[in-house]
């Protein structure tokens, strides 16, 4: 390690020499100039992705969001600078150079003439020019998706709009939400979730490093890119690759606001929801040498609140048994919910950017978001112990000794980002440097509280284990009140929270090999990451221990019926849970000789809960990158030496299981990565390019999976072990991609892509047969959750895109146009236990589509989502793995442009009431389904 050590130093050391030598020299050179500028439309829209070229050379820049661009190191003297942009006619300008100085130029370009006959250049297509120019400027393998794109879907949330893309999938929340983001079928903690660049922290309980991005409200940014091959100038901890948000930038001298208004109803909770977000933004301070102005400032803010919920059934536990007809798994465990939600979304973001000189400016960026869940849940569920089971010659599964237990959850929860980033650029000479610092915090706070109402033994059957509505009966065990006292109550209150501190410098020299542009590039950069979660000391558990009497459920009954069409109808929930009354009885009693606090499972309750983790990656790179007329060639390398620290807590329990003592844990490492970077790119005609990229990268397991703790949970009966011993991924990636532009604002691709996967995590779960670990006899037939590494996983796939824009037909039918992608994708993988799995979080197929249609100033789109199945939990076998099925969801939306500034919109989502379903092993064993049904919106949009 100390060898690895002297080898990251020794070539930071060579990079600091490397701009030392460079600096100087570069200093003392005056025989160059810079040009800048804006790309604009004839109208002031911004056309970000811009092509701006000197004539006759290969120096050249694509303009960024904001529609800027810079040549550096152009020799003095007269140029011919040429401007191309998708769906604009390229524009020609001369300018004089002079050694030393900056020339502006800006291009206001006129669109070109697409034959839309009577088809009005809407946002959708406004949209899709930005995302595809950008896309094709680009060095590396990327979609874009600009803030115009993501407006024509009825998504609310970043990883909503994101699901529309190829090789992406998402997994949902709680509420029927997209939340989080996987990638060419990898896990999700091998993605990399950014804002403006830098990475943002997860707060998940479970403690995943992938940020939620259902909190994000996609109206406060301008962009967002899926960069799938990284160069050597991005942290090299992402193997699928990095979802980075992009905020906006005032671009005009123009005052330039929008508003938009609309309200939705909730189809599951029959309830409304309503919407408003806002911008502004406006450039001042114009000059000469500051065209575009001095001072850029633009706020944004986003407001979201709805009444949603879920319907639920699980059975998450199922046991193995011979019944006289061979060994079956038989459903031990069946639950009930009923949830009902109140959310809260709220969202801003502000940028401020200033120019000191044609070559120095600054750039501050703030975005807060967060949401709040106001969430009740009913759950009721029974228990019939296998062993204890009869199969009688009718088919059924009889029990006499099973348990019934009705349950109220009240929650508050909140969860919010906060990020801001100042960063700066300046030209010394030759040499461009660029600098920034970042700071991500994000916090969760939990408050719930779970009370639960048991029963003594009751006789429970059930005949159909097959069904997804898994259905005993035999007691009223619904409706009866009297079988219920009331039990235990888990105040299971919890905090996750992460802050990341980043640091960074870059420096780029532009020069020349023969006729051919090129520039070489280097940087540093710290990055601090903090992560941890506890419970406070307000956490409780408590178990009631008074009079049958006055803790029967007859004192606490609530509505007699809770949901009387449950799961979409296939069942009801019966009898529910007063809140009030079952709440108010604790805090009356608690510490009582009614409700006496179980100090040992309260204790082994925090202190199990708690971790403290931190990592500080130090990292430096250099790459080098070559035009070669219709060739781009880049390559570089970038070292990443991680030090983590991790604390936990160990519980020791007595021969009963209880708490005894509880000694903390602290464990720490370090290790170097080395990740060599090649890239090239080929533009076969103005229209089409050939992209390929060898590229390495590495991905950290899950903070909470690295943990040195046990956390055990009475209520569900789970068991997760962490486990410090976790090694990063490591992987070799190999990308192929083939993109063609079409005249009319579209694209075709394809690509191949590989990944050789090793020391890959997985999470498994297993009964626990009692020898596991001391005392694990205690705990036999819970399920035990722990994180592992596999040996190895080989990822092979396809992906296939196509964006277009039927202006060919005739008549109005040159309205239509079409977006489709899909993403094949097959794994291998040998993990500790077994061999030849698919790999988890591998969905096989993925595929998207929508149809447009544009009649002068009305426009109708209908979306369509796959998500293919994939493996969500391992098991021992095939047989106990939990696999999520695929999903079909259908979207509608429809738009009509009142005038230029303003327009009524209306959206639909899921008219086709996709559920999500995992199940164990077989699709006839269902492990948990969610029901969401429809919901939908319309409102009025302002633009000024």
């Amino acid at each position: 390690m100390k060898k690895l050590r002297m080898n990251y130093f020794t070539l930071t050391g060579m990079l600091a020499a490397f701009l030392l030598f460079f600096g100087p020299g570069a200093i003392a050179q005056q025989t160059h100039g810079n040009v800048k500028g804006q790309v604009t439309g004839v109208n002031g829209e911004i056309l970000p992705g811009a092509s701006v070229f000197i004539k006759g050379t290969n120096i050249g820049s694509a303009t960024d969001i904001a529609g800027n661009y810079s040549l550096l190191n152009v020799p003095a003297g007269t140029h011919t600078i040429t401007v191309n942009y998708m769906g604009f006619q390229p524009d020609e300008q001369t300018v004089e150079v002079t050694a030393g100085k900056t020339v502006f130029m800006n291009a206001n370009l006129k669109a070109a003439d697409l034959n839309l006959g009577e088809v009005t250049v809407t946002a959708l297509m406004e949209g899709q020019r930005k995302a595809l120019n950008q896309q094709r400027n680009s060095d590396n393998i990327k979609q874009v998706i600009s803030a115009d794109v993501m407006g024509r879907y009825p998504d609310l949330n970043v990883a909503e709009s994101l699901q529309r893309l190829p090789g992406v999938t998402i997994g949902r929340n709680s509420s029927g939400e997209g939340a989080t983001v996987q990638m060419r079928g990898t896990p999700g903690n091998f993605t990399n979730i950014n804002v403006n660049g830098e990475q943002i922290m997860g707060t998940q309980e479970d403690g995943s490093r992938n940020a939620q991005l259902d909190v994000i409200p996609i109206n406060v940014l301008s962009s967002m890119e899926i960069v799938k091959t990284l160069t050597p100038d991005l942290d090299g901890d992402a193997i699928a690759g990095v979802v980075n948000m992009k905020t906006p930038t005032a671009a005009t001298l123009k005052s330039r606001f929008a508003v938009d208004l609309g309200a939705g109803y909730n189809n599951l909770r029959s309830n409304l929801n309503g919407i408003g977000n806002a911008s502004w933004g406006k450039r001042f301070f114009a000059s000469e040498k500051s065209p575009n102005g001095k001072l850029g400032v633009i706020a944004t803010g986003s407001y979201f609140r709805t009444k949603n919920g879920y319907d639920e059934i699980r059975a998450q536990v199922w046991e193995q048994n011979d019944y006289g007809k061979g060994n079956i798994y038989f459903p031990t465990d069946v639950r009930l919910l009923y949830v009902e939600n109140q959310r809260t979304r709220i969202g801003t973001s502000a940028t401020v950017d200033y120019n000191f000189s044609p070559t120095t400016s600054i750039i501050a960026n703030f975005m807060y978001s967060t949401h709040n869940n106001d969430l009740t849940r009913y759950r009721k569920r029974t228990r019939m112990q296998t062993s204890r089971n009869v199969l009688n010659e009718d088919g059924e599964y009889t029990n006499s000794r099973g348990r019934g237990y009705n349950e109220i959850k009240a929650a508050t929860e909140d969860n919010s980002n906060l990020n801001f980033n100042i960063q700066g650029e300046t030209v010394v000479g030759k040499v461009k440097l660029d600098a920034g610092v970042f700071m991500n915090k994000s916090k969760f706070v939990n408050r719930s509280g779970i009370y639960n109402y048991i029963t003594g033994n009751i006789p429970l059957a059930i005949s159909d284990i097959s069904t997804d509505y898994l259905s005993p009966y035999g007691t009223d065990w619904k409706n009866n009140a009297s079988l219920y006292t009331y039990n235990t109550v888990e105040r299971d209150w919890w905090n996750t929270q992460g802050t990341n501190f980043t640091a960074r410098l870059n420096a780029s020299v532009p020069y020349q090999i023969g006729d051919n542009a090129a520039s070489f590039k280097v940087g540093v950069k710290v990055k601090r990451m903090h992560n941890e979660r506890s419970r406070p000391n307000e956490t409780v558990v408590t178990t009631y221990a008074g009079p049958a009497a006055a803790g029967n459920l007859t004192n606490f009954s609530g509505s007699p019926e809770v949901s009387a069409d449950l799961l979409d109808g296939n069942t009801n929930f019966g009898l529910g849970v007063d809140k009030d009354k079952t709440i108010n009885f604790l805090n009356e009693n608690l510490g009582t000789a009614l409700f006496p606090i179980n100090v040992g499972a309260t204790r082994n309750s925090i202190d199990s809960y708690y971790y403290d983790a931190m990592e500080t990656v130090s990292s430096a790179y250099l790459m080098n990158r070559i035009q070669f007329n219709k060739l781009m060639f880049l390559a570089g390398v970038r070292l990443e030496r991680t030090g983590v620290d991790y604390k936990g807590n160990i519980i020791q329990t007595d021969a009963d299981g209880n708490w005894a003592s509880t000694t903390p844990n602290q464990q720490s490492n370090d290790y170097l990565k080395v990740l060599p970077n090649i890239q090239f790119k080929y533009d076969i005609d103005k229209s089409s390019l050939v992209r390929a990229a060898l590229t390495y990268g590495y991905s950290r397991p899950n903070f909470v999976d690295l943990v040195p703790g046990r956390l055990i949970s009475i209520l569900s009966e789970t068991i997760t072990d962490g486990n410090p011993q976790l090694k990063p991924a490591f992987s070799t990636n190999f990308d192929l991609m083939y993109e063609k532009y079409l005249d009319n604002l579209g694209i075709i691709s394809g690509g191949f892509f590989y990944k050789k996967i090793n020391k890959f995590q997985y999470n498994s779960v297993f009964a626990l047969a009692g020898d596991e670990f001391d005392g694990a006899e205690r705990y036999t037939g819970w399920r035990w959750f722990r994180t592992l590494n596999g040996e190895s996983a080989n990822v092979l796939g396809m992906e296939l895109n196509v964006q277009a824009n039927l202006t060919f037909l005739p008549g109005i039918l040159k309205g239509i146009s079409v977006m489709a992608n899909y993403t094949y994708t097959h794994s291998n993988a040998d993990a500790q236990f077994r061999k030849n799995l698919r790999l988890p979080g591998q969905a096989e197929h993925a595929a998207n589509g929508s149809l447009a249609f544009t009649h002068k100033k009305f426009t109708i789109q209908g979306n369509l989502n796959y998500n293919g199945s994939y493996t969500v939990l391992l098991g021992d076998q095939d047989a106990t793995d939990v696999i999520r099925h695929a999903r079909v969801q259908v979207d509608a939306n429809a738009t009509y442009r009142i005038t230029d500034k303003l327009s009524f919109y209306v959206e639909a989502q899921n008219l086709t009431k996709a559920p999500q379903t995992d199940y164990f092993g077989e699709r006839d064993r269902m492990y948990q389904k969610q029901f969401y049904s429809f919901w939908g919106r319309a409102g009025v949009k302002f633009r000024f």
